[in-house]
């Protein structure tokens, strides 16, 4: 028999409890990873929609840019979810919902709708308001869309 100071070893016991622990650690650290990995992906789709959502915004915002307020617009009184609008200089500037999509047309570029979104996003609903000019504050639009299930809001004030 050998002295006990010679028997260096691990119990069955042992292995089990650094097995299990061991277990708990990984399985740990593998979750951690998926959160972190789908908590980006989730990040990069809001970052993509808020963007998205902005550039229509500051699109919609550039077409009320320089409108003559004395030519015909659409919607001339209550609510509408196509526009229509002519600049000082002419152009005649179309915006509309075509399914999911926004689109937009120039008379100066064409006579075709382009889409100014993208397949990233889906757009539900797309509502344009004509503001009644009250004494001296002067007439002005405002566009609300919903895009993927988040209101974006814009008014642009139309000066003579």
């Amino acid at each position: 028999m050998l002295p006990r100071s010679l028997n260096k070893g691990f119990t069955l016991i042992e292995v089990l409890i650094y097995i299990v622990l061991f277990s708990i650690l990984m399985g740990g650290g593998f979750i951690t990873a998926y959160q972190m990995i789908d908590g980006s992906r989730k990040l990069s789709a809001k970052d993509t929609l808020q963007e998205e959502g902005n550039f229509i915004m500051r699109k919609i915002s550039w077409a009320l840019t320089s409108v003559d307020p004395t030519v015909a617009t659409i919607p001339s009184a209550g609510t509408s979810p196509n526009l229509r609008v002519t600049k000082y200089d002419g152009n005649q500037i179309d915006v509309q919902l075509n399914g999911t999509k926004i689109e937009m047309k120039q008379s100066i570029n064409g006579s075709t709708f382009r889409p100014i979104t993208t397949d990233n996003v889906s757009v539900s609903s797309l509502q344009f308001t004509y503001i009644t000019p009250v004494g001296l504050e002067p007439a002005g639009i405002t566009a609300a869309a919903v895009i993927n299930g988040i209101n974006f809001t814009i008014t642009k004030y139309m000066r003579k």
